[in-house]
């Protein structure tokens, strides 16, 4: 090496004349520099102000002559290759040799006037050149590219040191493969850069130790660790330049400052790993990673990531692959995840079942969390409920990316806060929100060039059935490449049809089968089985079994008969060591024949293991085992012996043996104990006693329909023997469950699972109705309050709902059974938010508000110590299920999606997207002059028109528009319809024409002249795609052809005003209308006279939306008049008794399903969405006994009369015992500001807002002379109970005494005894009398 002094210089840009871009051009500049090779930059576009930029650094020799080059390429296939635009020299000496005080300084560059960039005066290009002024001489940079050669050199010399055999094998064959990667792609490039050459430099040192090893190689086992270290370290080192050099995932170069400290953080790092080598002593070191947060998470941060309820994936006795085998899969899994230029960010790998995809899966989970690179590793397993359940997968994918990234962490928590009912909201949604959302925001932009993060999904096809995970394959198919590129997802499964369909066709996914044939897995078979048959030799010395037992003939031999399953070759060996003679076990598998498949070889190990347990001549074993592996099998959860044992004696079974007296004859093919739940060894094991063509053997075979009977009685039976109220000797209190004793097993997996068991019988007869309907008799009560204690008390809702469907479809249906689950799903519906937040509300709060001609509150209304509602707080159930207020001001259209789970408001300002169980608002829209939005099928996409006539296509998950809006000369539009496919969407509006979108594209499909004659106010396409509806202002209805826009029906006139709104029929044969005529006419379609349509009247104002029920049994109306009508489809009659109603005019109405139940949906002027029940016929609220606000409530002193005041200017005197009026109404001019029932009991005195005093006789109401001592405020009395938040609380010792359900909000109340009076907004009194208790009397 000379004494060459470099400087460094940065390409900024260059500015490129109009004249010579083309949309197909990119630039790049090349430096010449005599005696070296030619440098580039790469390769940009032409920005929009003429500039191509670029910002690239290079170290070039100062007394060299230097030229720059700017040259196009032209990707277009007519003129393909690249031309020089212009060049121009550069004088370095010169330039730094001048007096400058900065460290660095520009240099623009104009090109010569005749070079191709000159063409006019006007425009002159130029190239931008930073240079930085050398400190002192250094010597020619040292060489990268030799010091990658060295590092390949020594690791692949150890790779063959080391051998497949140690656990070290795959750091060193990953640290192999990306220093030679790395080498391939950026070696010239990073040979010109000083920081880099000394780190490698470096690193060459360190990887002496390899000649040491060659030399003595004993020490490699002292140092293995320390080794290790160096393998990770490199790796991830190697990452860092990478992203470094701009050619991770990043794609550009990292920040010079911040890469300049890591560089000597990884410097410092290797200079103690080889200290470390050379001392012999194993210091503690901490690595370098080359992401960069900081490792603190707060407890608040922790304990809100917590609300996702993320399923519990730790189970560290998964098993992970011998050192020797799977070495080629691993690597080739582990070279894709660490590689930046594969543009497939999702692995599959697949095989069939017993091939080792999970033991792999574990495999690379620990090897990445090794390297600090497992983002999460989720596992699926069919016989744990949590752990099946693809609802799940998504909020633990959140939870652990969150517990592994602060940063991430923290913008997950944000979204948690802001939507606190995410875990409840759609699978998409919470995949949008929790990941794709929080990965994308600025402040987590960095993952991109941080290198890999490694996702592990195991055992897809254990997730769920097939229907359940439609939802999760599409995400993992469809939406994973909207996360960074940096987050790698490795997804194992057996090759299921729909998870084959979904994931193996997508571009972004790597699909890699497991060829359980090939040579490869064939030796790793034979390394498996001599690993662990040399084991069971180590443990059985006393039998003085040779060497080399068992020899490679019989490794052969039963390779052989293993047909390339890991599943049985473990369940071989497991086999043999659990017996007493291991050559006897062997012999045993060596009898059986070679199979010609994997499947019959795989059941020919399963019958040799059962046959050896030797008493299934023995009926009592054979029953045993049956009984147990039922239960072991039907379990939603893994269960330990003992609760089996627990399960059967209180289910009274005959037989009393514990279950581990014949689980230990099986423990080849069990798992488990007293204590750990009891599993069988493979999924596929499960498979072959549930089939009976594959275990042939009545005495093996299991029914799993009758073991789900059995296991539902005897959950059942553990309910009736245990559930009691209070089961935890609780006190009610306002923070609610704190410390509760734990539960036994088998209570709580009866009181979880027993729905779910009763509801696998299908089609069963009246018999287990009757045992269920005895059950919730007594224990309904009782089970949910121990569902709260769980906190599953939102679950209760679903079970009963399915439990209740199962009830309606059993033979001979029981119907007191149905009654009684009807009137519990909307006891729970209406009080679940009561009841979780404390167990005892069940009783203390939901029961005593439940409507008092219900079924539940007649059955249980003589439960001891519960409050009284004086007079039952409602006769029947109130109609509204949910009340979303203030969505933003006026509601002028809603749209539900596809599954109902979601709805979109339209206000004047813009859309909201809520979700319709929770109520919680999820995302909010492009904002704007709004006049309707409407879903697409599908749920993801949204069109909103806007009155300034465009329509813009926005994501319901992000909120975010996309592409450009939608425009053509149509003026304000006010209606909007997609085809059912999705594909098309209609516009209408001011200046009368229909208009038809390809979605896809955003172009025009139809355009034809205008027919109707005023502005289009309403669209609907037919359910079956074939034609499409319009409703004008010009009073006249128009039906089209979808296909051509011909119109074939219409125009129709049988409205005399504007029609607001049309709706097809489920079947498309009939079409719906409502206008300002008042009416709702139904039109035929098919008719010949389909002029003369059936007239519904009823409404006394305009109607402004309809909607046709999904069975196309009813038709809903929304009107002016606030009244949302209800009628017969077929028989044009009004349902009267199912009236409901908002406060203001009603804008728009819908009908929806919430867990199968139809629902009806509404917007008004009030500014309120209500979803409503369509059945119920209660009134919305408690009664009104003033007709405004109750603004004072009064005890008398006895505390036998109650007297009331209301901004309706009246007071009325009640009877606390049985809610009666007693008197009234007592007239004042003015709104009653106070009231009250002086101690002589002969007057009433009420007080109005201008501070006026009345006086009247409290027996015959007759008006008094009151003076100014009368003011009710001198006769106040306070009584014992007060009201805090909505907690009814005893003052003088802070008990709590019930907690009110939602209701018209309370604005006065009273107290005396044990008695409390509230005063309700909407003129409700509601009196409630409490259990005596010493305190209160």
């Amino acid at each position: 090496m000379d004494n060459r002094t470099y400087y460094k210089a940065d390409i900024i840009e260059a500015l490129i004349p109009k004249k010579d871009s083309t949309k197909s051009s990119v630039y790049y500049a090349k430096i010449l520099v005599e005696g070296h090779p030619p440098l580039k930059t790469n390769e940009v576009a032409r920005e929009l102000d003429g500039k191509a930029v670029w910002n690239k650094h290079f170290m070039l020799p100062i007394d060299m002559e230097t030229q720059l080059e700017i040259k196009s390429k032209h990707n277009s296939i007519f003129k393909p290759g690249s031309r020089s635009l212009a060049k121009v020299g550069l004088d370095v000496a010169t330039i730094l040799r001048q007096p400058v005080v900065a460290v660095s300084q520009e240099i623009r560059l104009n090109f010569p006037s005749d070079d191709v960039l000159h063409h006019d005066a006007s425009q002159r290009g130029y190239i931008l050149v930073r240079l930085y002024r050398p400190e002192e001489p250094i010597s020619e940079p040292i060489s990268v590219g030799k010091s990658f050669s060295v590092l390949i050199s020594q690791l692949d010399a150890f790779i063959q040191i080391v051998g497949v055999a140690s656990q070290i094998h795959p750091f060193v064959n990953l640290a192999w493969q990306v220093v030679s990667s790395l080498y391939t792609i950026a070696r010239g490039q990073l040979d010109r850069d000083k920081s880099i050459g000394e780190l490698t430099d470096m690193m060459e040192d360190v990887y002496t130790f390899v000649d040491d090893i060659k030399r003595f190689p004993s020490r490699l086992a002292s140092q293995e660790e320390t080794i290790k270290k160096i393998m990770s370290q490199t790796i991830e080192c190697m990452l860092f330049i990478q992203e470094y050099s701009g050619h991770g995932f990043c794609g550009r170069a990292l920040n010079q400052q911040w890469a300049g400290e890591q560089i000597q953080r990884f410097t410092r790092t290797f200079t103690m790993l080889k200290a470390s080598l050379n001392t012999g002593v194993g210091v503690q070191i901490a690595l370098i990673a080359h992401r960069m947060y900081e490792d603190v998470q707060s407890i608040a941060q922790t304990q809100t990531l917590a609300k996702l309820h993320p399923v519990d994936m730790d189970d560290p006795s998964r098993p992970t692959c011998l050192p020797q085998t799977r070495s080629d899969l691993l690597f080739s899994v582990l070279s894709w995840a660490m590689n930046p230029s594969s543009n497939q960010d999702v692995l599959w790998l697949h095989g069939p079942a017993g091939s080792g995809k999970s033991t792999v899966a574990t495999t690379i989970a620990n090897i990445t969390r090794d390297l600090g690179r497992l983002g999460a590793f989720v596992f699926f397993d069919r016989r744990v409920a949590a752990r099946n359940d693809p609802a799940a997968v998504v909020r633990t994918l959140a939870f652990q990316l969150g517990e592994f990234d602060p940063r991430l962490g923290a913008a997950i928590s944000t979204v948690i806060k802001g939507t606190p009912s995410i875990r409840q909201s759609p699978l998409r949604q919470q995949f949008h929100k929790l990941l794709v959302q929080p990965l994308s925001e600025s402040d987590l932009a960095v993952w991109s060039r941080e290198g890999p993060v490694i996702i592990v999904i195991d055992a897809l096809d254990e997730c769920g059935h097939v229907g359940d995970r439609e939802d999760l394959l599409s995400i993992l198919a469809l939406e994973s490449v909207k996360l960074p590129p940096t987050l790698r997802i490795v997804v194992t499964s057996r090759t299921e049809l729909d998870i084959q369909q979904a994931l193996e066709a997508q571009k972004n996914i790597c699909s890699t089968p497991i060829d359980i044939n090939s040579p490869a897995n064939n030796k790793d078979i034979h390394l498996y089985l001599s690993d662990r048959l040399q084991n069971i030799r180590s443990k059985n010395k006393y039998l003085s079994l040779p060497q080399e037992w068992p020899g490679h003939d019989v490794i052969d031999a039963l390779a052989a008969r293993a047909h390339g399953l890991f599943i049985w070759a473990y369940a071989a060996c497991r086999y043999v060591e659990n017996g007493q003679y291991p050559e006897d076990r062997l012999a045993d598998l060596l009898r059986t024949d070679v199979c010609s498949n994997a499947e019959s070889a795989l059941d020919l190990m399963y019958s040799t293991a059962l046959e050896s347990a030797g008493r299934w001549e023995d009926p009592a074993f054979s029953a045993d085992f049956r009984d147990i592996l039922g239960i072991v099998i039907a379990a939603k959860n893994p269960l330990t012996a003992s609760t089996i044992d627990r399960l059967n004696e209180v289910a009274s079974v005959s037989r009393t043996r514990p279950s581990l007296h014949t689980i230990q004859h099986l423990s080849c093919v069990f798992r488990g104990s007293t204590n750990e739940p009891i599993h069988v060894i493979h999924p596929s094991f499960e498979d072959f006693l549930t089939d009976r063509t594959r275990c042939k053997r009545d005495e093996w075979f299991i029914d799993v329909y009758l073991s789900h009977q059995r296991l539902a009685l005897q959950c059942i039976s553990s309910l009736r023997a245990n559930l009691k109220r209070n089961m935890c000797d609780l006190t009610l209190t306002r923070s609610g469950v704190v410390d509760v004793r734990i539960l036994p097993e088998d209570v709580t997996y009866s009181c979880i699972f027993w729905i779910d068991h009763v509801c696998e019988l299908e089609g069963t007869e009246e018999s287990l109705s009757i045992v269920v309907y005895d059950l919730l008799v007594k224990h309904l009560l009782h089970w949910i309050e121990t569902m709260s204690l769980l906190k599953k008390a939102r679950h209760t809702i679903k079970l009963l709902m399915r439990l209740e469907d199962w009830s309606r479809s059993i033979q001979g249906r029981h119907q007191e059974l149905c009654d009684l689950l009807a009137d519990a799903v909307r006891f729970c519906q209406a009080f679940t938010a009561v009841i979780e937040q404390h167990p005892l509300l069940v009783y203390c709060s939901a029961l005593p508000f439940s409507p008092t001609n219900s079924v539940l509150y007649q059955l249980f209304k003589d439960e001891i110590s519960i409050p009284v509602v004086v007079g039952g707080f409602r006769d029947e159930w109130s109609p509204l299920l949910m009340d979303i207020p203030r969505p933003g001001g006026e509601v002028t259209s809603l749209s539900l999606s596809s599954d109902g789970s979601q709805l979109i408001s339209t206000v004047a300002r813009g859309s909201h997207v809520w979700d319709v169980i929770s109520g919680e608002l999820l995302i909010q829209g492009p904002k704007g002059d709004v006049a309707m939005t409407v879903f697409a099928p599908g749920g993801q996409l949204a069109a909103s028109c806007l009155f300034s006539g465009s329509i813009v296509l926005w994501d319901t998950f992000s909120g975010q528009t996309i592409g450009q809006p939608l425009k053509h000369d149509q003026g304000a539009i006010y209606a909007l319809a997609f085809s059912p496919d999705g594909t098309r969407l209609i516009s209408g509006g001011q200046n009368c024409t229909i208009i038809m979108w390809n979605v896809q594209t955003a172009s025009i499909i139809l355009d034809l002249p205008a027919t109707h004659t005023k502005t289009v106010l309403c669209l609907a396409f037919s359910p079956d795609g074939m034609r499409y509806a319009s409703g004008s202002r010009d009073g006249a209805i128009r039906i089209w052809d979808a296909a051509s826009g011909r119109m074939v029906l219409g125009p129709l006139h049988g409205h005399s005003g504007s029609v607001y709104s049309v709706a097809f029929t489920p079947d498309s044969t009939r079409v719906v209308s409502g206008t300002d005529d008042k009416h709702v006419c139904v039109w035929d379609i098919r008719s010949e006279d389909v002029s003369m349509p059936i007239k519904l009247r009823g409404h006394r104002s305009t109607v402004f939306s309809v909607a046709v029920s999904p069975d196309g049994r009813l038709i809903a109306s929304a009107s002016k008049d606030t009244t949302v009508r209800l009628w017969s489809l077929e028989s044009g009659e009004e349902l009267i008794h199912l009236i409901r109603r908002h406060r203001m005019p009603v804008r728009c109405v819908a009908f929806g399903k919430q867990y199968g139940r139809l629902r009806l949906v509404t917007g008004a002027k009030d500014a309120t969405i209500r979803i409503w029940d369509i059945e119920s016929v209660g009134s919305m609220g408690v009664t009104r006994k003033h007709k405004g606000l109750v603004s004072h409530l009064a005890f008398s002193q006895d505390g036998q009369r109650i007297v009331s005041g209301s901004v309706d200017r009246t007071v009325r005197v009640w009877d606390p015992i049985t809610g009666q009026c007693l008197l009234g109404p007592l007239n004042l001019e003015q709104p009653v500001h106070s009231v009250a029932l002086p101690a002589d009991n002969v007057r009433i005195l009420a007080a109005d807002r201008e501070g006026a005093v009345f006086a009247w006789d409290a027996t015959t109401g007759v008006h008094l002379v009151a003076t100014p001592a009368d003011d009710p405020n001198n006769h106040s009395i306070i009584g014992p109970l007060s009201l805090e938040r909505k907690w009814i609380v005893d003052s003088k010792t802070g008990t709590a005494l019930t907690m009110l359900p939602t209701m018209s909000p309370v604005r006065s109340y009273a107290s005396f005894g044990n008695c409390m009076v509230l005063g309700l907004a909407n003129g409700g009194i509601v009196i409630v009398r409490f259990p005596d208790t010493p305190q209160l009397v």
